[in-house]
């Protein structure tokens, strides 16, 4: 049987969540509102499957981080109301197996915990950037213009704007605008 802490800061959500699994037949072993309480509860329960919550008093993705060291052979499924590929990105450096938004599918959520629980890793939206996407992307959280960002790489500006182009696609952005914000919000 897999056994799971629930770590999420809205009650409701924890006992919605504690019956889902229950009802399919994985155990509840604890439930935690906060980053703290929930890195205490994976050392002395020591579960199969972390469900996380990003956006919880606590519970950034340094406290993921932390997490991993608390319970090591824990496997960690983020269950967050922030639907965002670069943060599911951001997760999976972070440590964790699995990345999901809240507005998914009970079904989904039970098929991720238990390809976690197996040690696969569950990132059903995670975008697949080339090298160089990844540097502009970089260098875009760093707050650089299109100008800079081709001057550190040795390119044109033109070559810049296509890979910004690329990487809206990838990521689901409406405009440069979106990309270049979400960029600016990445942790770390």
């Amino acid at each position: 049987m897999i056994r799971v802490l629930i770590v999420d800061d809205h009650p409701l959500v924890r006992r919605g969540l504690a019956r889902l699994l229950s009802r399919a037949g994985m155990e509840p072993v604890g439930e935690a509102a906060n980053g703290e309480e929930g890195l205490r509860l994976a050392r002395e329960l020591e579960p199969d499957v972390v469900l996380w919550d990003l956006a919880m008093p606590g519970g950034g993705l340094g406290a993921l981080e932390g997490l991993r060291g608390a319970a090591p052979g824990a496997r960690v499924l983020v269950l967050t109301a922030l639907d965002d590929p670069l943060l599911a990105r951001e997760a999976a450096r972070a440590g964790a197996t699995g990345f999901l938004a809240k507005t998914c599918p009970p079904e989904e959520l039970i098929a991720a915990v238990r390809a976690c629980a197996r040690g696969t890793h569950y990132f059903p939206r995670l975008p697949c950037l080339s090298p160089r996407e990844e540097e502009v992307l970089a260098f875009l959280s760093q707050g650089l213009s299109n100008r800079e960002i081709a001057a550190r790489l040795g390119v044109s500006v033109k070559t810049v704007e296509s890979h910004l182009e690329k990487l809206k696609g990838k990521l689901g952005c409406a405009s440069t605008a979106e990309l270049r914000a979400r960029a600016l919000r990445r942790p770390g």
